[in-house]
């Protein structure tokens, strides 16, 4: 089992490091926050976000006996069949020589004991035995049946599939576009050397930049790049009592994708841990994109229940196990 304490300029960074030098996913892996990031003023008195990745123990596989069969050598095999075929004739041996109980020699002579309408019942034909015995055999069955029924549709509510939609940007759409002359015009104010492509629909308008200067443009947790995006989007909406509110989305290199997957898998992870113990946990502060994805991904879950608390910048997101009468 490895440990590794790694570092970044901030708590996803230090992770996403630690899972690339282990070579694993997150599922994989204990997170220990050692120390959370600082940014001092200026720069100076900055500290780096620390966290140890604990390598979890891998599962034990059970392997079939039709496949441990087929890779066991000929001559064990045999020896293996000998012995059990040995162990069934001693139990058949032994069960003959049992002496009969007198429940078993009645049984043989035809004789039972019980009310007359269970004798007229054991002396009714074969197929009228098997109506009477149906109805008490399936409805066990039946039982058994919507139960499994009901696991299976649990558990595809509770693990629902991320299907992110396939967006189209072209450097077509982003000419003219006057969100996309505003971004253009901020990321050269910023000295950052990016191309901004477009996707426009009746959803809002959509913008792609494609940068080497990644890491600083997306910012600490996405801040940087939330706060381009509420610059275009005020410049865009000036007017938007004529003419309307449009929505501007800016991402890059899939940003916004990746981080709603991590937070999805981080919703469900502390959900799972939550019903284990029946305790509430409370989260980092997030945003409010962030806290939606959180309330979003646990808002059919049976056993926990999310809410927010705190006020802005360091509101959270608690998730708490439901009262068994609100399941």
């Amino acid at each position: 089992m490895r440990t590794l304490e790694a570092t970044g300029k901030s708590i996803d960074e230090a992770i996403f490091n630690g899972l690339r030098e282990l070579q694993i996913s997150i599922d994989e892996v204990e997170i220990d926050i050692i120390q959370q990031e600082t940014k001092g003023v200026f720069g100076i008195g900055a500290k780096p976000a620390i966290v140890r990745l604990i390598e979890r123990e891998p599962e034990q596989i059970v392997i079939p006996d039709y496949i441990a069969n087929k890779n066991m050598p000929r001559e064990r095999r045999e020896r293996r069949d000998r012995r059990d075929n040995r162990d069934r004739r001693d139990r058949r041996d032994r069960q003959e020589r049992a002496p009969r109980s007198e429940e078993t020699a009645a049984a043989e002579a035809g004789v039972t004991e019980g009310t007359p309408a269970e004798n007229a019942a054991a002396e009714c034909s074969p197929a009228e035995a098997n109506a009477e015995r149906a109805p008490r055999e399936r409805a066990p069955r039946e039982r058994r049946d919507r139960r499994d029924r009901g696991n299976r549709r649990e558990s595809t509510e509770r693990v629902p599939a991320l299907q992110h939609p396939v967006i189209e940007y072209s450097a077509e759409a982003a000419e003219d576009n006057p969100a996309a002359d505003f971004l253009k015009g901020l990321l050269a104010a910023m000295g950052v050397e990016a191309t901004v492509l477009a996707n426009v629909s009746e959803e809002g308008i959509r913008l792609r930049i494609d940068s080497a200067s990644m890491g600083i443009l997306i910012g600490h947790r996405g801040e940087t790049l939330d706060a381009i995006q509420y610059l275009t989007s005020l410049c865009i909406n000036r007017s938007r009592k004529e003419t309307g509110y449009t929505r501007v989305t800016i991402d890059t290199e899939g940003y916004r994708d990746k981080r709603e997957e991590t937070l999805t898998r981080l919703a469900r992870k502390i959900a799972s841990q939550v019903k284990a113990t029946g305790r509430a946990r409370t989260l980092e502060p997030m945003n409010p994109y962030e806290r939606r994805v959180l309330h979003a991904t646990l808002q059919n879950n049976p056993y926990v229940t999310t809410y927010s608390e705190g006020e802005e910048p360091n509101r959270r997101v608690v998730i708490a196990p439901r009262k068994r009468e609100e399941r």
